[in-house]
């Protein structure tokens, strides 16, 4: 299986996101958001390559049941997990994102 690593500013991206569902939904929702993260990070570990690339290097999936995806890297004997975001942020915001976090900094 492969390693699995997530960013940091991932970190703070599901945060960011628990918080809000806390505050806009019902408390205990921001936990559930959270959870529901986690428990999908064994499959990316087992099946990564079953993803599609969508951006340079970069794949993705939905974080059901709550509409973010989730985007990772995918490497011979790791996964890097490199943003969460919201479905209905513009595509340019993500793709601005994932040059910013990718390995060794921008990339152009």
């Amino acid at each position: 299986m492969k390693s699995l690593g997530i960013l940091p500013p991932v970190l703070a991206d599901i945060a960011d996101a628990a918080a809000w569902y806390d505050e806009h939904g019902y408390e205990g929702l921001g936990d559930r958001f959270i959870g529901t993260f986690y428990a999908a990070l064994p499959h990316l570990q087992e099946q990564s390559e079953i993803h599609r690339i969508v951006y340079r290097e970069f794949r993705r999936i939905l974080h059901p049941p709550f509409p973010y995806f989730v985007y990772f890297a995918s490497h011979p004997d790791s996964i890097i997990v490199t943003l969460a975001i919201h479905t209905s942020r513009h595509p340019s915001l993500a793709e601005a994102r994932l040059r910013q976090r990718a390995p060794g900094g921008a990339i152009d």
